[in-house]
Order: C-alpha cells, then structure tokens, then sequence
C-alpha cells in the first residue's frame, strides 16, 4: 500500500482538548479523517472544551460513514464506549472497533507474571481471549471488526485503513432484486415467520432502496406481524449471504400497496 498523503489541520490543545483533520489519499482513493477529542469516562467530563468534545463526537457520526471505537486495552470496555457503540448502531454507520494501546496492555501483563515463563503462544491466547470479552460487550453490533493496536509504536495501524476502505465498499454494495429475493425466500424456506399478535408474517418481496448505508424494504402483508426476532433473523441471512462485514444495515417492513395485491 502507497504511504498516506496528509494534510493536518489541528485546532485547540491539551489533552482530550483538540480535534484535527486529515486528509488522505490511498491507492487513488480520497479519505478525509476526523480525530476528535478523546471522550473521558462518565464523571470526569468537565465543563468548556472537554464537554463540547463529547458533541463533537457525537456530530462526528453523525457526518461519517465508517466509525473507529477505539477502546483503552488498559482499562477495558466502558459504559462510555457502549454508549457511543449503541449511537453508531442506531445511525446504521459502519464501525471499527480499535482496542488501542495493546503494547501496554502486553507489557502490564509482562509485568504480572515476573520471574515467570512465557507459556507458548501466551500473547495470541491473550488477545483473543480479549476479543472475547470485548465482543461480548457489545454484541449488539456482532458485524464490527475488532483490531488491536498502538498509536504509539504504529502496530496495526497501516491494515487498519484497509480494513476501514473495505467497510467503505460493503456500504456502497448494491444487491440486484433478483438476488435479494432469493436469499429472502431460502431464508423463509428455513425459518417460517411466528405468529406475532395473531396474525402470521407474509413477505411478498424486498427491494435495496438505497445505499450508504444498505437500505432494504420488505414488502409484507402486515408490518403488525412482525417480531422483532424475526427480523434480527432476516439480518443475519442477509449478511450471511451478501457480506456487510462492519457495517450496519437497515430493513423496513411496509404492507404491500393495494394495487398490487
């Protein structure tokens, strides 16, 4: 991969109290990449700067179409974090989540077990047992990529932009009808609708409406019979099918119109 081309335009200063812009350039493709300022845990948000990096972040999503969470492998997952997963879950963005810091995680354990011997493969046992952890904090969002890595000595950061590009495609990925109705009626074919209020779910047929992010309509007789295991069903069949690795999606269910019952 060519080096990144950057333009850096950094405002504020301090810790946690500075926001900068890069612009890149990769392989022909163009990145703009938004650091915000480092959000702190519940309590220790103090007022001016710190508060309005917290905003900032938040309109960061709102603007991007790929999210890194990064996460402190030193201090582990927080209910800050999980917030700011569910907010990039909620606007459908795509998401890395960047356990940051891991050379110090692996030194703090270097340091625990002195005098001991290394067990074989004891730091990759380590960060997946990590990755568990981690996932299961947010498994609400089971699609994002976890990458570890350190800002200070530069590990994982060049396949991170890879990874961050490859997410870009998935969100640009564009299903023809055909394709999409029949990995929505193989999934029906192994997993029927429940009864949900009564009445019995009837998919007609489902149509990509948009992309950025991937954006499906299921044409159904009730949107009312719907449950939403069901539809979390429907999801996982299509990423089962299509991919969508790190992005979120989103899916509508609407009744069919009238003209064409």
């Amino acid at each position: 991969m060519d080096p990144i081309k950057t333009e850096i335009v950094v405002v504020g200063a301090g810790p946690g109290g500075y926001a900068a812009a890069f612009y890149a350039a990769d392989n022909g493709k163009k990145v703009i990449l938004v650091d915000t300022a480092g959000i702190r845990r519940r309590g220790r948000v103090g007022p001016g700067v710190e508060k309005y990096g917290v905003l900032r972040a938040s309109r960061a999503i709102d603007r991007c179409d790929v999210a890194l969470l990064l996460v402190d492998a030193s201090e582990g997952l927080a209910a800050q974090d999980t917030h700011i997963a569910g907010e990039i879950q909620d606007k459908s963005k795509g998401v890395v989540v960047v356990v940051n810091k891991w050379d110090l995680a692996q030194a703090q354990r270097r340091a625990a077990r002195e005098g001991d011997i290394p067990k074989p493969n004891e730091e990759i046992e380590s960060a997946e047992r990590y990755r568990k952890i981690i996932a299961e904090g947010l498994k609400f969002i089971p699609y994002a990529p976890i990458v570890f890595a350190s800002a200070k000595t530069g590990y994982h950061v060049q396949s991170l932009l890879e990874t961050v590009l490859g997410i870009a495609d998935m969100r640009f990925l564009r299903i023809s009808t055909s394709r999409l109705n029949e990995a929505v009626q193989d999934a029906v074919r192994r997993h029927n609708p429940t009864v949900n209020r009564g009445k019995v779910l009837k998919i007609y047929y489902a149509t990509q409406a948009q992309v950025n992010p991937p954006t499906f309509v299921f044409f159904v007789n009730d949107p009312q019979a719907l449950h939403f295991s069901y539809e979390r069903y429907l999801e996982n069949q299509l990423r089962a099918a299509f991919g969508f690795k790190g992005t979120g999606i989103r899916m509508y269910f609407r009744a069919r119109p009238k003209s064409e019952a």
